[in-house]
């Protein structure tokens, strides 16, 4: 059976019978979660996010320093 889908009048060629397969979903039952935990969890991601970035800032002032200290010597 052809069908025309586009607006130039082309047509596709389609088989009818064939059959579909449907992906199954494994719907999990519903787990309670403690919110404190949660936060908690955000709360010391930020924590190490802070300290991350103070590393970041020593480190490259430290190698900014020396750099500067053997260019200028």
């Amino acid at each position: 059976m052809q069908n025309s889908y586009f607006h130039n009048n082309k047509s596709l060629n389609e088989n009818l019978n064939q059959t579909k397969t449907f992906q199954r979903k494994y719907i999990d039952k519903k787990k309670v979660v403690d919110i404190n935990k949660l936060l908690n969890r955000v709360k010391a991601n930020q924590i190490k996010e802070k300290k991350k970035n103070i590393a970041f800032i020593f480190y490259t002032f430290l190698c900014v320093s020396f750099s500067a200290y053997f260019i200028f010597n």
